[in-house]
């Protein structure tokens, strides 16, 4: 099935990246990757996703002050999803930003399965 939606990516592992980003293109989504927050704050200015994808443990702040700082900042309505290997630090961690949290390693159905749940559109930036 044949989804839309533009999806921010943020990670500082490029394989992963290049992973997340061929999976969910097939799956017809529209992917935009980037290694640091900062950069997702760039690209979010630019252009609101419908769905942010992001890693726990990135450089400069982790996902969480992330998702923080974005719904704190007016986008409240973009699901974040948190992923992150470290299962103990994400269940330490407030749910308050968080829409759901994605276990690594996951399997790549698992990652659909998720990103279309949460997905949503018109975004109210």
């Amino acid at each position: 099935m044949q989804h839309e939606g533009n999806i921010l990516v943020v990670d500082d592992d490029q394989p992963i990246l290049n992973l997340i980003t061929e999976v969910l293109m097939d799956e017809g989504y529209t992917v935009r990757t980037v290694l640091t927050p900062v950069d997702a704050h760039l690209l979010i200015d630019e252009q609101c996703p419908d769905l942010i994808l992001c890693d726990l443990h990135l450089p400069s702040k982790n996902g969480d002050e992330l998702a923080r700082e974005i719904k704190n900042n007016r986008l409240i309505d973009i699901p974040f999803i948190l992923m992150t290997a470290d299962v103990r630090a994400a269940l330490a961690l407030s749910r308050d930003c968080i829409d759901f949290f994605l276990p690594k390693p996951f399997d790549l159905d698992e990652l659909i399965d998720c990103v279309a749940k949460h997905i949503r559109r018109n975004c109210t930036a």
